[in-house]
């Protein structure tokens, strides 16, 4: 039987899930199924004065102005505080993107396993109450972070 490379009714035999997931001060989270990503290397950032130190200022990214966070900052777990050239990870669609400052890019979580109890997972307290989705893979919990209900919730500190 010949092999039909247009025939894509039958899923491979060997698939495996590919998730990815990024990581902020020791917190390691996921980014959403379907969910719009991009990933911006040593974007110039224009700061705005008299806000909070977390909230870096907006990158234009084509042609659209998207807000840039520095989780680290905001949950006081700053490891790097030289903020030279680092990345941005963009999430979403406007006008809901919103990008957030990772000192590597993501990466590629092959096969990861659910994690059905996740009180074991550890996560900054900003964080807890925004997370859902709990993956385990090679011993490390990772999550979800519910980006909408998050920066909602931050810009309210400002």
């Amino acid at each position: 039987m010949e092999a039909d490379a247009f025939n894509l009714t039958e899923a491979p035999e060997d698939f495996q899930e590919v998730r990815h997931g990024f990581n902020v001060a020791g917190n390691h989270f996921l980014v959403p199924r379907a969910l719009y990503s991009e990933l911006v290397n040593k974007p110039r950032i224009c700061p705005i004065p008299t806000t909070p130190n977390w909230f870096k200022g907006f990158i234009n990214h084509r042609g659209e102005t998207v807000p840039v966070y520095d989780l680290a900052l905001l949950s006081d777990d700053h490891k790097n505080p030289d903020q030279a050239q680092r990345w941005v990870l963009l999430l979403d669609e406007q006008p809901y993107m919103a990008g957030i400052l990772l000192d590597s890019p993501p990466v590629a979580l092959v096969a990861p396993n659910a994690l059905e109890d996740s009180s074991s997972a550890t996560f900054n307290e900003d964080f807890r109450s925004f997370l859902n989705g709990y993956i385990e893979h090679d011993g490390t919990a990772w999550a979800e972070l519910d980006h909408r209900r998050f920066f909602s919730a931050i810009k309210e500190r400002f």
